[in-house]
């Protein structure tokens, strides 16, 4: 991706700049470079690049452009649209977005998976080293050779030796995704697998994985996933195609023939006053061709610049060249879409309508974002005050800050209580345990509240180290480092749960305005037929 802003005109220079850039780079790449190392340094897509360790982040590999799997609706529309019609292995020509220009190389496709359901055990470097890599590598093959001799199931596995402390007291259990919003390495293993099948080791920038695939639910019939499929393409820029095409139509029925050079004229003659809103048409007093005809009717230079004088006041603003072009069509779309009205009682009723609910739709999405959705997110003040004012909603339980160890025997979890009871560290009783095994010994520490952990709801809520409990074929100890009271979320620790109610109550706010200001009338009689 070359970035370019997105109130710049295709004709402007840097958007010239970024699609030469990208047809050379493109070039580059089919002659015999690397997509990926051309990416990383090329791209100024962030997520392409390497990042070297900083003062607080340790250090990153670049996904060198590799997006992973996705499906419709996951991308901005103009990107889906490039990559599902270009050939696996090819390279698409430079596309526009509003981030800037693409090019996209599809390097597969795969048959739709819809909702996936998987189990997986997770293990993690200890370090971003080599070393570490490879022990994390040799407990993934150890855990996968106890799986496969059935000494022990997946789901037992996965309780005992997982790292994914979400998902290991579940059997392994992943909360069912799309391939959207999964990494591409899984994507990848889970579209071989069958029904309960395990895969061998995976690896991903999350470490090393068995992955047990649980189900598929598929997309339902277009009928039952008709009204899903509405709402999206609602929220979508595709929302826009259908008057798009409507234009198009209208364009060939009534004959419209352009003529793109005499829009070139006003590059020059419209000047900085159109930022401040002050343009005026004497300005192209010397421009009088015609710009375009419409059914036989001509519409000229002189026509768009008393259009510009009086609707300069776009939303849009940018470049000269690009309030120039976005002006222009919205002339021409008006013109035409007025003028299909005007033909409309002739011609089609029916349509005439639609084009109103399609406008409707529009405007209440636009303005539902801009009162609720939207503000709820921009309105960082607003969030605040409103989070002050129900702080009582969102709070911790009394929580319970532990270490709790998983051990594989009785006798090794006596001789973590003695090495807790003489003060060794963490590491240090990590090592000494799985020192001829990495399944010795699995641990895991947090802040537990009552009824979120099973171990730590069996021992006694007091600082300290926990007898030995056997729950299952496992033996726990659980080292207790704090007891902490009930107190209030901060707003960063419950920001999803505080947004979601923050767009309730604008939008209760919002009803309620409308309600005081606007009186509303229904036509029972027409409601009763419908």
């Amino acid at each position: 991706m070359i970035s370019v802003p997105e109130d710049a005109s295709k004709n402007d220079s840097v958007s010239l700049a970024a699609y030469k850039k990208l047809v050379d780079i493109r070039k580059q790449i089919i002659d015999g470079a690397d997509f990926a190392e051309m990416a990383k340094k090329y791209s100024d897509d962030p997520s392409a690049k390497d990042h070297p360790a900083g003062r607080n982040r340790g250090a990153s590999k670049g996904n060198g452009g590799d997006l992973g799997y996705f499906t419709a609706f996951y991308m901005v529309y103009p990107f889906e649209t490039a990559a599902y019609n270009t050939k696996v292995g090819d390279i698409c020509m430079p596309i526009r977005t509003k981030y800037g220009y693409h090019i996209i190389k599809v390097t597969d496709r795969i048959s739709e998976l819809g909702k996936i359901e998987v189990k997986h055990i997770n293990v993690k470097p200890e370090a971003p080293t080599e070393a570490a890599n490879a022990k994390a590598q040799a407990k993934i093959k150890e855990i996968e050779a106890k799986i496969k001799s059935g000494s022990i199931s997946f789901e037992e596995a996965a309780k005992l030796y997982s790292d994914d402390r979400g998902s290991a007291d579940k059997g392994g259990l992943l909360p069912a995704f799309e391939v959207s919003r999964m990494v591409p390495e899984f994507i990848e293993t889970i579209s071989k697998l069958k029904i309960e099948e395990v895969s061998g080791p995976v690896r991903t920038n999350y470490g090393w994985h068995l992955v047990k695939l649980v189900k598929l639910v598929k997309i339902p019939s277009y009928e039952n996933y008709l009204s899903t499929l509405k709402t999206k393409v609602a929220r979508d820029s595709r929302s826009n195609k259908s008057k798009e095409a409507a234009i198009e139509k209208f364009k060939k029925d009534y004959s419209f023939k352009e003529y793109p050079k005499n829009l070139i004229g006003f590059y020059d003659v419209i000047d900085s006053t159109i930022f401040y809103y002050s343009w005026n048409a004497d300005k192209a007093a010397s421009l009088n061709k015609v710009m375009f005809k419409l059914d036989g009717k001509k519409y000229t230079q002189q026509d768009f610049a008393k259009y510009v004088e009086k609707n300069q006041r776009t939303k849009k603003r940018g470049t000269k060249r690009f309030i120039v072009d976005d002006l222009y069509k919205l002339w021409t779309d008006k013109i035409i879409i007025d003028y299909k009205n005007s033909k409309l009682e002739d011609e089609n009723i029916d349509f005439k309508m639609l084009m109103q609910e399609y406008h409707d739709g529009i405007l209440l999405f636009s303005i539902s974002d801009e009162e609720v959705w939207g503000k709820a997110v921009r309105d960082t003040t607003g969030l605040k005050k409103f989070y002050e004012i129900n702080k009582d909603k969102y709070q911790w339980k009394e929580r319970t800050d532990a270490v709790i160890y998983k051990c594989s025997t009785d006798s090794m979890a006596k001789l973590v209580v003695k090495w807790l009871g003489d003060s060794l560290s963490l590491d240090s009783i990590i090592k000494l345990a799985n020192k001829n095994s990495s399944l010795n010994l699995h641990f895991e520490r947090g802040k537990y509240e009552p009824e979120t952990n099973e171990i730590i709801d069996q021992v006694k809520k007091e600082v300290g180290v926990s007898n030995v409990i056997k729950y299952g074929k496992t033996f726990f100890v659980v080292d207790i480092n704090e007891l902490l009271p009930a107190q209030a979320k901060s707003i960063d620790e419950a920001r999803g749960l505080i947004t979601a109610d923050y767009q309730n109550f604008l939008e209760t706010q919002w009803i309620e305005k409308l309600r005081k200001e606007h009186t509303v009338i229904i036509n029972k009689e027409l409601l009763q037929k419908i």
